[in-house]
Formats: C-alpha cells, sequence, structure tokens
C-alpha cells in the first residue's frame, strides 16, 4: 500500500510539473518574484512572433486582443520552463541567474553552403541592465571593482577555456565557478 502511495505521488508531481503555465512577464520584478501576468490556458492566447523578428506580442483573452510592444514586457515563460527576456526586438533565454545573468539567443550563421543556427551567448550584470556578448574582455569591463574576477578570468583566457565553457561535473559554466570563487 505504501508503494501505491508514493507511486501515485510521483506521478501526481510528475503530471503537475508537466502542465507549467505560459505567461509574460511585465516587469524584470515581476521576473524576480516569478509573477506571470497574461497567463496561456483555455480561454487565452499568447503569440511572442519571436521566428518573424516583431515587435510585438500579442495576447488574445476573451476574445479580445491586446497588442503589447516587447520593449515594455520584460520577457515571458514558456510551458517547458524555460524563461526569456526580451531585448532589441529578440528573444533571450534565461540560462543562468547566480551572480550575474547569462542568456543565449540562437542565431543562423552563414556556414559552407548555408546558414546555420548557433547559439551565442550574452550576459548582463543585473537582470535589467544592457545585454553583452559574453567575453572575456566584456566581462574584464563589466566587473571593473572584482579585480580578483578579473584576474581569473585573464588566466583561465591564456588557458584556452572558453566564456560559455559549462562542467558538466558540477553543472554550472566556468565563468560562473570563477565568479563565485572570487568573492571568497
Amino acid at each position: 500500500m505504501i508503494v501505491a502511495i508514493i507511486l501515485t505521488f510521483g506521478f501526481i508531481q510528475k503530471s503537475n510539473a508537466q502542465k507549467q503555465s505560459k505567461g509574460l512577464y511585465l516587469t524584470y520584478a515581476d521576473f524576480l518574484s516569478r509573477k506571470l501576468s497574461y497567463t496561456e490556458d483555455a480561454g487565452n492566447k499568447i503569440a511572442i512572433h519571436e521566428f518573424i523578428g516583431m515587435s510585438k506580442v500579442t495576447v488574445t483573452t476573451n476574445g479580445q486582443k491586446l497588442v503589447l510592444e516587447k520593449s515594455k514586457v520584460f520577457g515571458y515563460h514558456d510551458a517547458d520552463g524555460n524563461d526569456y527576456r526580451f531585448a532589441d526586438n529578440k528573444t533571450y533565454q534565461v540560462i543562468d541567474t547566480t551572480g550575474f545573468f547569462i542568456y543565449s539567443f540562437d542565431k543562423l550563421v552563414q556556414q559552407g553552403k548555408g546558414p546555420k543556427p548557433t547559439r551565442v551567448y550574452y550576459f548582463s550584470k543585473t537582470i535589467n541592465g544592457e545585454l553583452l556578448p559574453l567575453t572575456f574582455r566584456n566581462i574584464a569591463i563589466a566587473f571593473p571593482e572584482n579585480a580578483k574576477f578579473r584576474y581569473m578570468v585573464q588566466v583561465a583566457s591564456v588557458y584556452g577555456v572558453r566564456p560559455d565553457d559549462y562542467d558538466s561535473q558540477t553543472n554550472a559554466y566556468k565563468i560562473k565557478e570563477l565568479y563565485t570563487a572570487s568573492l571568497k
């Protein structure tokens, strides 16, 4: 009987995890507090228009269309549990929020006979800060007050570490590990 209860509880947990709401974060404060506005459900629909480069998000609620400028909306949360931020009419996935923020963006880059999707990384020092390409040079410029971090980044670059390298043993980006170590 105990096994049946555990299996039932696990199934309920899994079912609830799969039913995450898609919705908009109107402000960065909403993102930080995980407050979704205009969630998508049976009567509401949200169209992000990310593939066609539109500057607007369309929300249909109770048969009424509401058009919001992406520049006035922080971002959104998708049904798979991923968070995104809008900037310059593009959609950047928020992939790490510890210490500073790392984002990814898939863009088409000409390779051989045609364009191929390539993941490009960006960062911001604060959640509503400017998005900059994730390079060691930009990291050093963004953190002038943290000399230890700047020096660690400089040494890492000499040894061939890339700023977007991921450590699968610690499940963290190496740049984040350096940042955390620099605070000790």
